[in-house]
């Protein structure tokens, strides 16, 4: 038998114009053109940078007396980084060539960058050597320049693997995030290490000679402690970001690291950066360098590591990931804090010594940088509780982020121009001032970075939230379908006549007048005496509707 409801029609095959899908590689997946251009890009820029910038106060560009053979070696080593970036853009394990490979594109990559960064390790490992050897000497070591900073991102984002689909799904980077908390634990080891010998060639002196005990002698345990406590508890608040396996503390251990290496290159190319700090941008680890290299340079390699695969993974959400993003300013607003009231309270110790030792001071000073210093923190710290409450305007956090970064800036300014100085000029050399007393160092830059950073994040979490939200979706909005054409006319058709349709009738609504409503009686009713005698049905009285049911 046969149904005509199931007597389909023969299919009929319509030419389409949808465009043809692109064929994947099983061995590359799908590959995000843009996000892998602008780490590639970026790492580019940042090994190119690198060579422009001292490395440490020994070597570099702007350094006298430079040694050109080891300019040789790290131009050979930028080539060789500079080609691990393009292997995936250019040349023949391009991700888009005939038979693409992201493992072999991968590997590739991490032997080609694999020079750099054993350069980098030697220039630690000379910089700790130096230290060791010019202990209690006075002498100032090597230390970590911008240059050195700027490099290790670059080599770093250079030799990760590509990003695609078959990275992410199989979890590749897995490893590389292995590694970076394995930096945050090795920088915290540093830093304690650090602290120790700095304290302990401080402190020698007061064991191995037989001078009487006094004043001075208590100043320079008190200031070797506080400050060395200061520097360690920021370095562990910020590396204790890098082994956490949270969105927001891979995005607050990137914002770090950018903002440490901003601070150091700005420090080295502004004619005030040898005020702000005396090493001039280098990042050293003595009692008086405030946070040392193992903060910064741990910061910006952990931040080249983690940075491509979060930011990919957390820009793709739309609207943002407001908690990922707000979590990480959090974070920050914890470390810009601490770091105002630690330095409110060593001004307040610096005048106590000062008058204790009756050395030059001036208390009008003090009192002005300590009250910049401790309006900071306390902004900071309130930002801190309302972003944990969630209870204040989101236009509100942003306005008070504003005056925050302002602060911080202001507070940077005023602890240049009021510190007290010597009459004589700064040393020739690339570091040193003649401050008395050097207040401010590059992490405060640092600071300030932060600042505008958890600006930038509360204005797009907040005000700029909503524009952002309506500007994609007029982005992504499907056009309208075009309509078809009209048929051609046919010549031999006879002609037609078009007539334009007539609106419809608006229908009327007929009022009766009150005067003409007739009002019926209502009909007689009898009462019957006579008693039924059938079954009656007995309802039980109720309060509301409907009854309640009877079981």
């Amino acid at each position: 038998m046969s149904d005509q409801r199931y007597d389909a029609s023969a299919t009929v095959q319509l030419a389409t114009t949808a465009a043809p899908a692109v064929a994947r590689s099983p061995r590359v997946g799908y590959v995000p053109n843009r996000a892998n251009r602008v780490r590639d890009g970026v790492a580019v820029a940042l090994l190119v940078l690198a060579l422009l910038l001292p490395w440490n106060l020994e070597f570099g560009v702007g350094v006298p007396d430079s040694d050109a053979t080891t300019f040789v070696v790290l131009a050979v080593v930028t080539v060789l980084a500079v080609a691990a970036a393009l292997a995936p853009h250019v040349g023949p394990f391009r991700l888009n060539s005939a038979q693409p490979d992201v493992r072999r594109t991968g590997g590739i990559r991490l032997l080609l960058s694999v020079a750099y960064l054993v350069v980098v390790i030697g220039f630690v490992v000379f910089h700790l050597v130096q230290t060791v050897h010019s202990g209690g000497t006075g002498a100032v070591p090597p230390g970590v320049g911008p240059g050195m900073l700027l490099g290790v991102a670059g080599a770093l984002l250079a030799a990760q693997p590509p990003i695609t689909s078959i990275t992410i799904e199989h979890n590749k980077f897995r490893r590389w995030y292995a590694v970076a908390r394995a930096i945050g634990f090795v920088s915290i080891g540093l830093a304690t290490l650090s602290v120790a010998f700095n304290l302990y060639w401080r402190l020698r002196y007061l064991f191995v000679t037989d001078v009487a005990f006094g004043g001075h002698d208590v100043a320079v345990i008190v200031t070797t402690l506080l400050y060395g406590a200061e520097a360690m508890i920021a370095l562990v608040i910020a590396s204790r970001w890098l082994t956490e396996r949270t969105a927001a503390a891979r995005l607050a251990t990137t914002a770090i690291g950018v903002s440490g290496a901003v601070a150091a290159t700005l420090v080295w190319l502004l004619g005030v950066g040898r005020d702000i700090d005396a090493f001039h941008g280098i990042a050293e680890n003595t009692s008086t360098a405030a946070v040392g290299y193992e903060g910064y340079l741990a910061w910006a390699a952990a931040a080249a590591i983690v940075a491509p695969t979060t930011l990919y993974a957390v820009l793709l959400i739309k609207p943002p990931t407001i908690g990922a993003y707000r979590g990480a300013a959090q974070k920050c607003l914890t470390l810009i804090a601490f770091w105002s009231f630690a330095a409110a309270a060593l001004r307040v110790v610096d005048y106590v010594i000062a008058l204790s030792l009756d050395l030059p001071r001036a208390l009008y000073d003090s009192v002005a940088m300590t009250v910049f210093s401790l309006v900071t923190g306390f902004i900071a710290r309130w930002l801190h509780r309302q972003l944990d409450k969630g209870v204040v305007s989101a236009t509100v956090t942003a306005a008070f982020s504003a005056v925050l970064f302002v602060f911080t800036v202001a507070d940077v300014a005023i602890g240049v121009a009021l510190a007290p100085r010597y009459a004589q000029a700064a040393p020739a050399a690339i570091y040193g001032n003649n401050l008395a007393q050097q207040i401010t160092s590059t992490f405060d830059v640092a600071v300030c970075v932060l600042s505008l950073t958890v600006l930038v994040v509360m204005l797009f979490t907040g005000p700029l939230a909503g524009y952002l939200v309506r500007r994609d979706a007029r982005a992504t909005k499907p056009a309208k379908p075009a309509t078809p054409p009209a048929p051609a006319a046919d010549a031999s058709a006879p002609p037609t006549i078009a007539r334009q349709p007539r609106a419809a009738a608006m229908p009327r609504i007929a009022r009766l007048k009150d005067d003409s409503t007739t009002v019926l009686p209502a009909a007689p009713t009898t009462e019957l005496q006579v008693p039924t005698t059938t079954l009656r049905i007995q309802r039980r009285p109720s309060s509301g509707w409907p009854p309640p049911s009877e079981r």
